[in-house]
C-alpha cells in the first residue's frame, strides 16, 4: 500500500466523483451535508424521534436520554421521569405518534411509554427474560396495528391502538423462518414486513410478511445472488414497493417481493469494499435512506434520462468522525431536516443533523 503511486490513488478517488457527475445528469439528487451535533462526552446514542418539529429525543446505551430544542444542533440530558432506573438498560429504539404517545424499547425486555410527547415516561413492561433485546419499535398514526416491536428470539409484539396493551404475536412462528433475531419492521396499514438475521448476526435471505395485521405470515425470498450475506433492514413505501439492505446489498421490489433489483451504490465501487448496510428509513416525501456500519449513509433515488434507469444510492456528505460509527437510528421530521444516531464500542458516539448541501449548518433552511 505504501508503494502505491500517487496516480493510482488519484484514480481511485476520482472514480466515485466521476460517477456522481455522470449520474447528476440522470437526475440523481444532491447529497445532503451532515454536521456533527454537540452531545455529552461518552454518549452512545442509538435512536432519535421528534414528538414535534421543535422537540426531539435521542436514546441510547446505559439509559441515555437526551433532548434537543434547537434543530438537533445541541443535545442535553433530560429528565425522563425515571431517574437512575434507566442506567442498567440499553435503549435501542424510539417512536412517537402525533397525538403525543411515545414508546422506547431496549434490552432486558424494557418498554417505556409516554402520553405527553416524551416529557415523562413510565415503565410499561420488563419481561422476565433478561436476555431479550427489543431492536426496533415503529408506530403509525392510522391503521391497525398502531405499533409494532421486534426483537431477538423471533419476538414480535403488537399494539392494536395507541396506548393499548402489548400483545405477543405468536402467529409469526408459523412462517418457519427458524431461530432468528428480528432486526427491523416496516408497518403500513395492516401490512408488516420484518427483516431478520440468524442468532449469530448474519442477515437472512427472506423477509417475513403479513397483510392482515399479523394474523398470518409467509416468507418472501430475497435471491442469494443479489444479497450473498442476506438482508438485515427493510422499509416500504407501499404494499408493493419495498427496499432491503445488507452487507454489499441494497435491493428494491415493486411487485410485493416477487422480484428484486439491485440499486447502484455510488461511491462503493472500484477498490472500495461494499458497505455493510443494516437499516432502511422512509422519510417525508417518500425519501429513502439506507444506513449501517462505518458511517455508511445513502439516499436512494430513481434514475431517469440518459442511458441509465433504475435506483441509485447517493452517498451523503458526513464529517470524518462518522466513519468510525455504526448508524442505528434515523428520523426526518420534515423534508431536509434529518437526524441520525451512531455509536461505537471504541469511541464516543454521535448525532448528525442534515442541512441542504452548501449551507454552513447554523440556521440552515428546514431546521427549526
Amino acid at each position: 500500500m505504501l508503494a502505491e503511486s500517487g496516480k493510482a490513488r488519484r484514480g481511485t478517488r476520482l472514480g466515485p466523483f466521476l460517477l456522481l457527475l455522470f449520474f447528476a445528469a440522470c437526475q440523481a439528487p444532491a447529497a445532503l451535508l451532515w454536521l456533527l451535533a454537540f452531545i455529552p462526552s461518552g454518549s452512545e446514542p442509538a435512536a432519535v424521534a421528534c414528538p414535534s418539529p421543535q422537540s426531539c429525543i435521542a436514546v441510547g446505551q446505559a439509559g441515555l436520554f437526551l433532548v434537543s430544542q434547537n434543530g438537533g444542533q445541541q443535545w442535553l440530558p433530560a429528565n425522563s421521569g425515571l431517574g437512575a432506573a434507566l442506567a442498567n438498560f440499553n435503549l435501542t429504539s424510539i417512536a412517537c405518534l402525533s397525538g403525543g404517545q411515545c414508546t422506547i424499547v431496549g434490552n432486558q425486555g424494557l418498554i417505556l411509554q409516554s402520553t405527553n410527547g416524551g416529557q415523562s415516561f413510565s415503565i410499561t413492561n420488563v419481561t422476565t427474560n433478561g436476555n431479550l433485546t427489543f431492536n426496533e419499535v415503529v408506530c403509525q398514526n392510522s391503521g391497525t396495528p398502531a405499533c409494532a416491536i421486534v426483537g431477538d428470539n423471533n419476538t414480535l409484539l403488537l399494539q392494536s391502538s395507541a396506548g393499548a396493551a402489548w400483545t405477543p404475536d405468536l402467529n409469526v412462528l408459523t412462517a418457519a423462518i427458524g431461530p432468528a433475531n428480528f432486526n427491523q419492521v416496516s408497518l403500513l396499514g395492516s401490512s408488516l414486513w420484518i427483516a431478520a438475521s440468524t442468532t449469530s448476526g448474519t442477515g437472512m435471505n427472506a423477509l417475513l410478511y403479513s397483510g392482515d395485521g399479523g394474523q398470518s405470515w409467509r416468507l418472501l425470498v430475497v435471491p442469494q445472488a443479489l444479497a450473498s450475506q442476506g438482508v438485515s433492514g427493510v422499509g416500504c413505501l407501499s404494499v408493493s414497493t419495498c427496499y432491503v439492505d445488507g452487507t454489499g446489498a441494497l435491493l428494491e421490489t415493486t411487485d410485493g417481493g416477487a422480484t428484486w433489483s439491485s440499486s447502484l451504490l455510488l461511491g462503493a465501487g472500484g477498490a472500495q469494499m461494499p458497505p455493510s448496510l443494516t437499516g432502511i428509513y422512509i422519510g417525508p416525501g417518500s425519501t429513502i435512506y439506507a444506513y449501517g456500519q462505518n458511517g455508511a449513509l445513502y439516499q436512494l433515488t430513481s434514475l431517469s434520462g440518459g442511458a441509465v434507469s433504475g435506483e441509485a444510492a447517493v452517498p451523503q456528505i458526513l464529517p470524518p468522525a462518522a466513519s468510525q460509527l455504526k448508524f442505528t437510528g434515523m428520523v426526518c421530521p420534515q423534508a431536509l431536516t434529518c437526524y441520525i444516531a451512531g455509536n461505537s464500542l471504541a469511541i464516543s458516539g454521535g448525532i448528525f443533523y442534515a442541512s441542504p448541501s452548501g449551507s454552513s449548518g447554523a440556521g440552515s433552511a428546514g431546521v427549526p
